[in-house]
């Protein structure tokens, strides 16, 4: 949205009819993975548990669990803007902290991000109707709002490079920039609704962290969760979020 360098692989990992266009990645501004000796070579088209059996995150926001609801979780349909949801809406209040899930670096801090005009959005929107799906541009330049996306490195999952995005953020912590290391549990900034149509008219209603995490290996990338349905998708990322000691 803000550090762009290149589309990542043009691969398509989803079915057309199944969601937006391939290319549609907000791991766009992320560099074109090199070789490595522990990347998995394997076909990614199908989302595998078994990826993540041993994977423990650290709830983003304090005592807002993973949502049960399915339209708050990954593969819910977009219809307002011809895609699908790749990421879990976890609602927490305005201005509720917002940490980090994992050690990594930062890669984007967006902190000179302007809200759009509600009027500018609608058109995209519309655009978006009209070709059958989000284009990349929407996507990442408009819908996902204020935002922080962490690299987590190679060893965080086996096999894969590791990307988590923090989305619709009302504030970001100033001293967050490209190259800066992280650990879990630190605070990167606080929820908000930056990018939706409430926060276009002034409101701070609909408030929510989107959270969502991308897997890359040499075939392509694929988001966390993808393609599982309710209630196993539940049960997978609540296994995966723990609460820390003292929360």
């Amino acid at each position: 949205m803000f550090f762009f360098f290149s589309i990542l692989i043009p691969l398509a990992l989803i079915k057309p009819s199944d969601s937006e266009d391939p290319k549609n990645s907000p791991t766009h501004v992320i560099t074109k993975l090199k070789p490595h000796e522990n990347i998995h070579t394997e076909d990614i088209a199908v989302f595998k548990t078994s990826w993540v059996d041993s994977l423990k995150l650290i709830l983003p926001c304090e005592n807002v669990p993973v949502p049960k609801r399915t339209m708050r979780l990954p593969n819910a349909p977009r219809s307002y803007r011809s895609g699908i949801h790749r990421g879990v809406d976890f609602f927490a209040n305005w201005g509720t902290p917002v940490r980090v899930v994992a050690d990594g670096t930062i890669i984007r801090a967006d902190h000179h991000y302007e809200e759009v005009s509600a009027k500018f959005r609608e058109d995209l929107l519309k655009v978006s109707g009209k070709i059958g799906n989000t284009p990349s541009d929407i996507f990442n330049e408009i819908l996902l709002g204020m935002s922080v996306f962490v690299d987590h490195g190679l060893e965080l999952i086996p096999g894969f490079r590791t990307i988590s995005i923090y989305a619709h953020l009302s504030f970001i912590e100033k001293r967050l920039k490209p190259g800066i290391t992280i650990s879990g549990g630190e605070i990167i900034g606080r929820s908000g609704n930056s990018g939706m149509r409430e926060s276009t008219l002034g409101s701070k209603v609909g408030s929510h962290l989107h959270w969502e995490m991308i897997l890359q290996n040499k075939e392509g990338e694929i988001f966390l969760g993808q393609g599982i349905k309710n209630p196993d998708l539940y049960e997978m990322l609540n296994n995966i979020f723990v609460i820390r000691q003292g929360d």
